[in-house]
């Protein structure tokens, strides 16, 4: 393993023009970077389960069952960042407010085989070590060309 994307969804392959569903236009600019790059994916968005294997069910058979697209590289997924926002006692369960750039810092240190990453979100909680990894997509419509051109960039830069 050598270049990883670490893929939000919402505001990246989901957006508002497909009711929030997976949009397959979006996605297929995901894989452009991965065909060029050779990069695998690496789910940190808030639809990961709590297991790899979960996540892709959730994203491909769950979805269609909701009349939904399934996601329809989930060959690409090789992992999902942990889920380090809160801590579950009984039926409560307790936030700390771990940034997304905490979970994706943590899951580069267990995996020290990575020699780069890019990370496609729509949120700006990302660690300031990763800025010049990290492309702020448009919560609204989500990748585009210009951000595939810049993760293709980050990517191949050695």
């Amino acid at each position: 393993m050598s270049k990883i994307i670490f893929l939000d969804f919402d505001g990246v392959i989901t957006t508002l023009k497909s009711n929030w569903a997976i949009d397959d236009k979006k996605v297929e600019l995901v894989k452009e970077i991965c065909d060029i790059t050779g990069a695998k994916i690496v789910i940190s968005s808030s639809w990961r389960r709590y297991t790899l294997e979960a996540t892709i069910e959730a994203i491909t058979k769950q979805e269609t069952v909701r009349g939904h697209k399934a996601f329809p590289y989930p060959d690409l997924i090789i992992d999902i960042t942990s889920r380090m926002y809160g801590f579950k006692h009984g039926n409560r369960e307790t936030h700390y407010g771990l940034c997304r750039g905490v979970e994706i810092k943590q899951w580069l240190q267990e995996h020290q085989d990575v020699t780069n990453y890019v990370i496609l979100d729509d949120d700006s909680d990302m660690l300031l070590c990763q800025r010049n990894h990290f492309i702020k997509t448009h919560t609204l419509r989500g990748i585009s060309k210009r951000d595939v051109k810049r993760a293709i960039n980050i990517l191949t830069k050695t």
